[in-house]
């Protein structure tokens, strides 16, 4: 599975997950978490480079293997970083993609 807005690109790993979801009229919805060091400030790195009201080309390759090609609206986009009881951060996100 990845995800490309722009030249942001997003892939899923043992630490990073990320749940796709389709909505009726070509809304797209993404949520994901990442729990590494490493990962969590790299997809934080590229959260800054995307912008809310962009109209960006994207790419979507699912879990199940659908490709998801086109023109969308960044229509939501934020993350926030919360702290585990294990005393770890982790990156939770949400990125709303509206077909244009």
């Amino acid at each position: 599975m990845f995800i490309r807005i722009g030249d942001v690109e997003f892939a899923k790993n043992d630490q990073a997950q990320y749940v796709v979801t389709t909505y009726a009229g070509g809304s797209i919805g993404m949520r994901a978490r990442v729990q590494s060091g490493e990962d969590l400030k790299q997809s934080e790195e590229k959260l800054y480079k995307l912008r809310e009201g962009r109209t960006q080309e994207i790419e979507i390759l699912t879990a199940e293997g659908t490709t998801i090609k086109g023109q969308y609206k960044i229509n939501e986009l934020n993350w926030k970083k919360e702290k585990k009881d294990d005393g770890q951060y982790e990156l939770v996100f949400n990125i709303g993609l509206q077909k244009q």
